[in-house]
Formats: C-alpha cells, structure tokens, sequence
C-alpha cells in the first residue's frame, strides 16, 4: 500500500502557495471547476468549427454546468438556490479559461436574465420562475439594447402599454431602430425574455420611464410566439457559440404579472405605484443588475489574460534566439512582464470588487464601471501583445490567441461601453466631491474649494516627489499616497475646468468640452484602487517568500504606472524631469528581478494546460499517395 504525505505549507513549492494566495477561501470550487473543463468533452472548440455546431456544443456544456449545481449556486436557498453568489462567480471566472462564448451564455441565463427576475421581481416571480431558470428548464436573455439607442437606455423606444380592462400590457416596437439587438439567447435557445420598455399606463400617455417585463418569445416546442419576430444576428467576430438575436414586438400581450415589481407597481385599481417618485432614481435602481454583469466582465477578462501570459511566458521561456531564452530579452521582459503585474494586480481588486458586492459598497458602480474597463481593455492589450511575441507559431489558431483576442474584443463595448463606464466614473465621482462642500452652492464655488485643494496637495507633495533614491519609489505608503494625489489632483482640475467654461457658456457644454479629462481621471482612480488593493494584499501575506514575491510584482505595477504618467506628474509639479529616468531605470531592474519567477507566477494563475492549446492537426498526405500505398 502507498500513501500521498501532505507537506507542511511552507515546503511546498512556490507556485502551490502562491495559487492558494489567488484562490483564496474558494481554492475548493476553483479546483473543481479546474477539473470539470479539463474534461476531453470540454476541450477547447476549433476556430474554424461551423456556428450551429459551436451553439449546441454550448448549450450542451450549460447542461453540464446544471448537472454540476453550479447554476444553483448564485440563487436564494428559499427557491431551490445555494445563496453563495462569490463561489458562483470564482467558478465562472475559471470556466471562462475553457471557453469565452460558455462564459457568456451562462452569463446571459444564470446572470443577466435570472438575477433580473431575483433583483427586479417579487415573491410571486421568484417562486413561479426561479426553480426553472436554475434548472435550465426556462431558457431566457435580457433584452435592452436597442439598434438605435446606443448607451441611453433611458431612451429607449420599445413601449408597454397597459390596458386595465384586459389586464394585460401590449408590448410594441415602434420603428427599426427600436428592435431589440444583439440579445444572447435571442436566436435559437430562449424562451423568454426580460424586456426593458417604457411603461405608459394608457395609449399616448407620459412614460412612467424605463421597467422590465417578462416576455415569453417561444412555446416549449421552439414556436415564435404571436406577435414576436426575431432574427439570428449570424456570424461575429468571436463569441459564435452566443445565439445572439433581434427582436422586435407588435401587440404583444403579456400579463400584468409578469411586470417585474420590485421598484414600481400597478394596483388592482390600475393605478401606477412606487415609493421611488423620480423616474431617473427608479431607472438607476432598476438597472442594478449590471453591477454584477460588470464584475463578472472584469473577471473573465482577467481569465483571458491569463491564458495568454501563461502560453506566452511558457512559449518565452523554451524558444531559444541565438542561444538564450527569449524571456532573457530586456525588451521581451519590458514587453510582456509589466502585463503580468497589471493582471496581478486586477486579479487582487476584482476579489475586493466580489467582497463589497457582498456588502453592499454603496460606491459599487463607480468602482465596478471603473475596473470593468481598465479591465477589458487591460487583458484585450496582453493577449496581443502575447500573440505577437508567439511570432508565426502564435500566428496560429492552435494556440488560441486570435480566438481569445477576437471573443473578448466585445468585452470593451458589452456590460457599458468602456467611454461611457469611464465617463461614469468621473460624474459619480463630481457628486461625491461636490457633497463635500455642502456649504457651497454652485460650480463656481465647489471649483475654488477644489483649487484651494490641489495647492495644498502639490505643496504636500513638492518635498517629496523630486526624489530619485529607489527606496522611495518602493516604499508602498508613497506609492499608495502618489496614486491618491494625481487621482485627487485630477479631480479637483476637472471640476475647475467644468465650473470655468459652464460659467461662460452652458453646463452642457461644459460637459462635452470635460470629457477627455473626464476619461483620464476615471482611469487615474482605477489605478489608485488597484494600487491599494494590490498593497493591501502583500501587506496580508504570512509567508515570506510569497510575500516578497508578490512584493516585486506590486512594485512593477506601481512602477510601471507612474513611469506612464510621468508626464502628467511633471506637468504638475508632482515630479522632476530627472525623477522619471530614475523609474525607467527602476522599471528595467525590476523587470529582470522577477524574471527568474515569470514562470512560477504564470502557473500560479492554475490555468489547466489543456487550455492553453488547440490541437487540430492536419495531415497532408504525399504527393500520388494513391499510387505509392501498399497494395
């Protein structure tokens, strides 16, 4: 007989550890979602495989995720549900490393459309529909996107009348450009819909502004329902085992029960009801749902990037140029590895981004708009620049970098286009920091509080920031105190330049004149939270050698960021021109610090290996192969 000895923590290998630190208090669920997509049935689709086929083997896998009680897991114990929603997510995020479009339908079904029905409805929605949606039974999408209205949901188009003797709302669209479009689930698979209109309690009556309904699209036995029409999208760019669809309504009658009445209702007398009177505030409510969508983008962004640095550092380490490893490169190090600190980081923010969901963080959306974009936009940049060390071998499809690269590049547009999240940001923000002068009236008097601010910052800061000794740029109490004052410092000139140019000519065009300033400050505060975060994290570690480790990687990433923004800091007065040689020649140093470890921290990321290629293997017979087989 034989026995495994366990060893002590401490004795096991770096990357074993350094795992445990990523996966945190859910290294049991990652571990078996590890195992579940390293399954031969779930090995990774060939790109050229035909879209029909690439959306039943998906929905096949939705299957398997059932079979699992995964899909349980984010739901209400009360309905059937495990009540565990960050377990749900570590899971999602592990799954995404297998496949981008199960990622997503699953999100679509389990995320968007069930958690709308669990956040939006009542009781009476959660009893009748949420046991069915867990199960799979009740496939389903969440319709808002229309071809005309872009980022203005409020605008929508699509209109819900209801008519209080029938008792029924009739849902139309009423031109092209209101038809719903690029919903998931739409074109094959679902069978119904939660369908955000503008609710008119009577035909050519005011909005009672944006609210969701459920609408059944098609019968059990696939048949589009009366009054529907819907329309496969086709071929994408990536994603293609997403049944992505257009819809559009003409008279079609629902119940009034299926008005999702959390926030507003219509009583037995017909009348409009809610507790919330501004349709702004009701809409905003309404469309809390997202908040999860964006943390669940921001993760699987995360997988993405982690596939591509753990076959590029993989691919660095074994290819030799000239004799040496390509990873010995100074500009291969400078390439790839402050990606792989920007990913670290991101990986420590998103678990604080899970960990206030669970609280309830007020600023939510403000952080979750905020990571959601540096995030997509962060992994999209890795995964090509990973593709474009592989040379011609990561030209090819076998190694999954153009599939990544094309299923993730929607990421940036999905869930909140990346502009308008950052803009988000920064008007979230304009209102915190206008509740801080609640003696002040006006733009004018909140930008000269906002002036007065920022000279006491630089005069702060002005001691300090010529300084050019290493110890100082890697001392994590000035990293987190310089994040925080270029993002206070940007802040403080925005409002400034918005009171300006509103007080000479209008708000509104001081509103599109911010804008670029607007979407440089949101990404400032994206970079401070991950800075903080990222801190926090090393500063947690018991273990001395992941702890000095993770060190170095976080240094990189702050690092690396200030050397970024070097001009911003000079052009403030936050640094010297001669300060911004000495974090470029600190960035390199770092750089081959760590390259000895670019190995260990890439498999510290788990990655199953057989997700990190796609065999499809051609053989081309010989010329008159006919002629010359054995007879």
């Amino acid at each position: 007989m034989s026995s495994v000895i366990q060893l002590p923590d401490d004795k096991k290998p770096l990357a074993e550890r350094l795992q445990a630190v990523l996966d945190g208090d859910f290294a049991d669920a990652r571990n078996s979602a590890r195992a579940f997509i390293s399954r031969p049935s779930m090995a990774p689709v060939p790109p050229d495989t035909p879209k029909e086929k690439y959306r039943e083997m998906t929905l096949g896998w939705i299957g398997d995720m059932i079979a699992e009680g995964y899909t349980k897991l984010p739901y209400d114990p009360a309905y059937g549900g495990d009540g565990d929603r960050r377990k749900y997510m570590n899971i999602v995020e592990i799954i995404a490393h297998q496949d981008m479009s199960l990622a997503i339908k699953q999100g679509v079904q389990f995320g968007l459309f069930g958690m709308s029905i669990e956040s939006l409805g009542t009781a009476k929605h959660h009893e009748k529909f949420l046991p069915d949606v867990m199960s799979g039974k009740l496939l389903g999408g969440f319709a808002m996107t229309e071809m005309a209205g872009g980022s203005d949901v409020q605008g929508i188009s699509t209109v819900a009348t209801y008519n209080h003797a029938s008792g029924n709302f009739v849902l139309s669209t009423p031109n092209e450009g209101a038809r719903k479009a690029y919903i998931g689930n739409a074109a094959l698979h679902g069978e119904m819909m939660v369908v955000f209109a503008q609710l008119k309690m009577s035909p050519g009556a005011e909005s009672m502004g944006v609210h969701a309904f459920l609408v059944p699209i098609r019968d059990k036995a696939g048949n589009t329902m009366a009054g529907v029409t819907i329309e496969d999208c086709g071929h994408k760019t990536g994603l293609n085992g997403v049944d992505n669809g257009y819809l559009s309504f003409k008279d079609v009658k629902i119940p009034k029960e299926h008005m999702l009445d959390r926030f507003a209702q219509v009583d037995a007398d017909g009348n409009y009801q809610s507790d919330i009177k501004k349709k702004s505030q009701r809409f905003f409510k309404m469309i809390g749902t997202l908040v999860t969508g964006r943390i669940f983008v921001s993760m699987i962004s995360l997988s993405g990037a982690k596939n591509a640095l753990a076959s590029s550092i993989r691919h660095a380490e074994s290819r030799k140029v000239f004799g040496e490893p390509l990873l010995d490169k100074q500009a291969t190090q400078s390439r790839l590895l402050p990606h792989l600190a920007n990913t670290y980081a991101l990986h420590f923010m998103t678990r604080h981004l899970m960990d206030e969901y669970q609280k309830g963080n007020e600023y939510l959306e403000t952080m979750a708009a905020a990571i959601k974009a540096k995030s997509s936009d962060v992994a999209l940049a890795t995964v090509d620049e990973a593709r474009k060390l592989g040379g011609g071998a990561g030209y090819m499809s076998e190694q999954r970098y153009g599939a990544l690269r094309n299923d993730m590049d929607v990421f940036r547009t999905f869930e909140g286009d990346n502009t308008v999240l950052r803009l988000l940001v920064a008007k979230n923000q304009l209102a915190r920091l206008s509740n801080k002068f609640t003696s002040a009236s006006g733009l004018e008097k909140l930008a000269k509080g906002a002036a007065m601010q920022v000279k006491r910052l630089f005069a702060k800061f002005n001691s300090e920031s010529g300084k050019t000794e290493q110890s100082h740029f890697l001392d994590a109490s000035f990293q987190n105190k310089i994040f925080a004052a270029r993002e206070r410092a940007m802040m403080y000139a925005l409002s400034t330049k918005l009171a300006k140019i509103a007080k000479a000519e209008s708000p509104a065009v001081a509103a599109n004149k911010c804008q670029n300033d607007m979407l440089a400050y949101a990404d400032a505060y994206a970079e401070r939270l991950m800075l903080q975060k990222f801190v926090k994290a090393v500063k947690a570690q018991q273990d001395p050698e992941v702890r000095a480790v993770l060190k170095d990687v976080c240094d990189l990433f702050a690092v690396h960021a200030m050397r970024e923004n070097g001009l911003w800091y000079v052009e403030n007065g936050l640094m010297k021109p001669q300060t911004t040689t000495a974090l470029r020649r600190l960035e390199r140093e770092l750089t081959e610090k760590i390259r000895p470890h670019a190995q260990m921290l890439a498999d510290a990321f788990g990655v199953p290996p057989a997700m990190l290629e796609c065999k499809t293997p051609v053989v081309v017979p010989p010329k008159n192969a006919a002629a010359s087989a054995p007879k």
